[in-house]
């Protein structure tokens, strides 16, 4: 196993990239997720990914509410859509009606948060990516470039 300590990043350990534990609230909630930083083997982590890291985790708090809101209006958008494929009875299981926010605590798990790699284009993204009960393929993330929420969708819009 491949060990590296990073003056921004701390200890990471390498498995298909470079990861370590991170920690944020979320509805009010810490929540443990992996952090994931794409990197190629024997590569350099970007400085665009050093600086979207130190961006989002100087401004989480800030951005929480926001990306909350973000993907309960994502949710209200798409629910009745997914109601209506998985039939009746799993519909209040799966994807129950909501009023606010924080009812999305019981349908979404956070699970990770990738740094993205900027490929030359000094963009700063970071993906935050959540297990979901109407998505359990897909799941859902939320992107989020030069610390503006960019796009809330199925994971497939960060990976």
């Amino acid at each position: 196993m491949q060990v590296l300590h990073d003056d921004v990043f701390g200890d990471l350990e390498y498995q298909c990239g470079w990861i370590r534990p991170y920690t944020y609230l979320i509805w009010g909630e810490k929540t443990n997720v992996k952090m994931i930083i794409p990197c190629d083997v024997g590569a350099d982590i970007e400085k665009a990914q050093r600086q979207a890291f130190i961006n989002f985790d100087e401004k989480k708090n800030q951005l929480m509410p926001m990306i909350e809101q973000s993907m309960f209006d994502y949710y209200q958008r798409i629910c009745d859509e997914y109601r209506s494929s998985v039939g009746p009875g799993f519909s209040d299981e799966r994807c129950p009606k909501t009023n606010n926010p924080l009812q999305l605590r019981s349908l979404v798990m956070p699970t990770e948060i990738v740094v993205q790699q900027s490929f030359g284009a000094e963009e700063r993204v970071i993906g935050l990516l959540f297990r979901c009960t109407w998505e359990p393929e897909l799941g859902l993330a939320v992107k989020i470039v030069n610390e503006e929420i960019e796009e809330v969708g199925t994971q497939d819009i960060v990976l």
